[in-house]
């Protein structure tokens, strides 16, 4: 009895080394749906000394398999079912190949005389189809009754999150297409593009936090297991072969996280100058709200705080090497605005600029009202090609535009624009000055042009 119990069963070890994960899982709520699985099986299938039927562990090694590949699973999961299923792999039940068997049989049941002194291999072609059969055919009944139970609570989000959102955005598309040129502009918040800035940076540094955190955890579990795996000793050659490549391939795993580690530690050192940047302009901002800093009717910043911030990048560039771009746009033909719709209508258009064109910039790009009719954009990290496309978008989104006034659709005038970059060592008032003059320049030449003024060498 004892030794057909150890051929249908798994080491009592193996129940030991799953406990060591298990708890893992329950961080997740995919993870918490597999632990679910895993304990009722082992209440099923599992000795009361520690042994579990190979049937399950065969059926469990199949399971996690499918969690650590489906992408729909989280990636916390899906490590630790790899590193389940890697720890199941050395308990896989042995499968002789029977069916190679009985194909000597068919043949030897034709002799020729010249084959006369093989007669006495038929005695030992039985034999090897009789041993390996209790171990492959001993409880087949056991994985249609373990499906049944498990499947029942297969983690719902794996499969029905796929095909939800590809509907919704098909109706929903064409509705804001037509909308976009008649809806009148809203009046602008100033608050609410702080806001936003506040909410992108705390939902970065929380990704980047809860990133940090799952790779620990990895960490943890690929240490745990390449330890396991090197105290594992068997007389068998083929579990130390084994036993040899999943601890190579352990190790090549965690020369990886270290160097995600690196680039993860080097994100959050930008982070952190990031972070600082903002709640230093945060607070240049709330004292230029209270000293009448910020422009009354665009909401915007004033000159003075984008000197201020322009400054403040450039510092930032001389500790670091980050790229900066700085832009002057110009509103073409305001005055005809004026002169034919009413100054309302041309206080309109700026509005519209501001809360609508020059809006869609990335949220940590500084936008302020520079002048009458004027606008600067502050790009910080940002290439000339990167800038001169958020630019170009910008114009393609003013062309197709119209604001509301007193009953009429006027269509968005057009914008003229410079762009321009910091040369090291090059003082903010000298920048600002290329740009100036080449945008006056421009404006002699026509409307609706985008000039590049590079610092000369």
């Amino acid at each position: 009895m004892a030794d057909s119990n150890t051929s249908t069963t798994a080491d009592p070890s193996l129940l030991q080394s799953l406990k060591l994960h298990l708890d893992g899982l329950k961080r997740t709520q995919h993870g918490q749906v597999l632990y679910n699985q895993i304990q009722r099986g082992l209440q099923k299938y599992g000795h009361e000394d520690g042994r579990i039927e190979l049937v399950f562990v065969s059926f469990l090694h199949a399971l996690l398999g499918k969690y650590a590949t489906s992408p729909s699973c989280d990636p916390s999961t899906r490590v630790k079912a790899r590193l389940i299923q890697q720890r199941l792999t050395l308990h896989l039940p042995k499968t002789a190949p029977a069916p190679a068997a009985p194909k000597p049989v068919a043949t030897a049941s034709r002799p020729t005389p010249a084959e006369a002194k093989p007669a006495v291999a038929p005695p030992a072609v039985p034999k090897p189809p009789a041993a390996p059969a209790p171990a492959v055919e001993t409880k087949p009944e056991l994985v249609a009754e373990l499906v049944a139970p498990l499947t029942e609570n297969k983690p719902a989000p794996i499969i029905e999150t796929k095909p939800e959102p590809v509907v919704e955005p098909l109706a929903a598309a064409p509705t804001p297409v037509t909308e976009t040129k008649a809806v009148p502009p809203p009046e602008p918040a100033p608050p609410s593009r702080q806001e936003n800035i506040e909410a992108l940076g705390d939902s970065l540094a929380e990704k980047v936090t809860e990133s940090i955190t799952v790779d620990r955890q990895f960490g943890e579990l690929l240490e745990t297991e390449r330890e396991a795996l090197k105290s594992l000793d068997s007389p068998l050659g083929e579990f130390n072969d084994l036993k040899q490549i999943l601890v190579k391939g352990l190790n090549e795993l965690i020369e990886e996280r270290q160097a995600l580690i690196e680039k993860l530690s080097s994100a959050g050192d930008y982070l952190k100058a990031v972070e600082s940047d903002r709640e230093r302009l945060r607070q240049e901002l709330s004292h230029a709200r209270k000293h009448s800093m910020a422009d009354e009717l665009t909401g915007l910043p004033k000159r003075e705080v984008f000197v201020k911030q322009l400054e403040a990048e450039i510092g930032r560039v001389k500790r670091y090497g980050f790229a900066l771009a700085v832009a002057v746009i110009d509103v073409d033909n305001l005055e005809s605005v004026n002169k034919r719709y009413g100054r309302a209508a041309g206080d309109a258009v700026l509005r519209c600029y501001a809360g609508q064109i020059l809006a869609k910039f990335r949220t940590y790009d500084l936008v302020a009202r520079y002048g009458g009719d004027e606008f600067a954009v502050l790009f910080p990290n940002t290439q000339k090609d990167g800038a001169m496309h958020a630019l170009e978008k910008a114009r393609k989104t003013a062309a197709s535009t119209f604001i509301h006034q007193d009953g009429k659709n006027i269509p968005l005038p057009s914008f003229s624009s410079v762009l321009t970059q910091y040369s090291p060592g090059e003082p903010a008032a000298t920048l600002l000055q290329r740009a100036d003059e080449t945008l006056s320049q421009a404006r002699l030449a026509g409307y609706n042009r985008m000039v590049v003024a590079l610092p000369t060498a």
